[in-house]
């Protein structure tokens, strides 16, 4: 029995989910999503977001990244194309949604891209979804009117936010959540962790079923954040930004219990490569 305002995730509600695509459609139909990840040291990160990202089949995807990591990330991906970030960085007019966060932890690089993080939330029109590092930056209050904005915080990322403990934060995730996106002008979040939720200040706040403890590896908070975003870059998909993220969180999840059967010892690279096909 769940309490009130909350509700599970059916997966039989997802059945056709995404739509069949045109048969006459063309990448231009299917959205361009600008990526800002990775940072010395942290490289993987950034590769690991957009090959979730890929898995999501936006029409384009561009990763920013560091100028120091360029070579080892660009050598790692194909079809994704790489460009370097700079403090005054314009994305492409196509550009359908941003995603910035993974492997950001670089220190020398939090003063600019601090600034930089905080525009973006306030003032852009895009669909946005901060993960990891740049949650850190999240400036609270209003952004602007009728955009979209998602965070995927775990409960040690929810209680700096909330400014508390990640103990407090698990103790009741359901108000956790809602106080988060109060917070923060009413974005969506996605409360990592058993029983993810995926709700805002005010509604139905949705329960997760899929999932394992083997998701507690490094890089999968990465995969999760690159999916969803691949997803939201895509027009068709943001009229219910509520399915298309309860989706993505469901697909995470129910790809680590595909593998959890098949293969004990899996790792974050199989997942990138499965996620998708559940």
């Amino acid at each position: 029995m769940l309490a009130d305002g909350l509700k599970p995730t059916a997966p039989g509600e997802f059945k056709n989910f995404p739509p069949r695509r045109k048969v006459d459609g063309n990448k231009g139909d299917f959205g361009t999503l600008a990526i800002i990840a990775g940072s010395f040291g942290f490289h993987g990160a950034g590769v690991l977001t957009a090959r979730a990202a890929q898995r999501a089949r936006p029409g384009r995807i561009t990763l920013f990244t560091q100028v120091k990591i360029y070579t080892a990330v660009a050598s790692q991906l194909r079809a994704v194309m790489v460009n370097v970030w700079q403090p005054k960085l314009k994305f492409p007019g196509a550009t359908s949604a941003v995603l910035i966060g993974p492997g950001l932890a670089e220190p020398e690089i939090a003063g600019n891209m601090r600034k930089y993080a905080e525009t973006l939330w306030r003032e852009a029109e895009l669909p946005l979804v901060v993960d990891a590092s740049a949650l850190d930056w999240l400036p609270p209050g209003a952004f602007s009117k009728d955009a979209i904005r998602v965070i995927t915080p775990h409960p040690g990322e929810a209680a700096r936010l909330l400014k508390t403990t990640a103990q407090t934060i698990q103790k009741n995730r359901v108000n956790s959540l809602r106080e988060i996106s109060k917070r923060f002008g009413n974005c969506w979040v996605v409360l990592k962790g058993h029983d993810t939720l995926t709700g805002r200040s005010r509604g139905d706040i949705f329960v997760n079923p899929s999932g394992n403890p083997q998701l507690a590896q490094g890089g999968s908070g990465d995969v999760l954040a690159g999916f969803i975003a691949g997803l939201l870059a895509q027009p068709a998909l943001q009229s219910d930004i509520s399915k298309t993220i309860r989706y993505a969180v469901w697909q995470h999840g129910a790809t680590a219990d595909k593998l959890q059967k098949s293969c004990a010892n899996w790792v974050v690279e199989d997942l990138v490569a499965a996620i998708g096909n559940s």
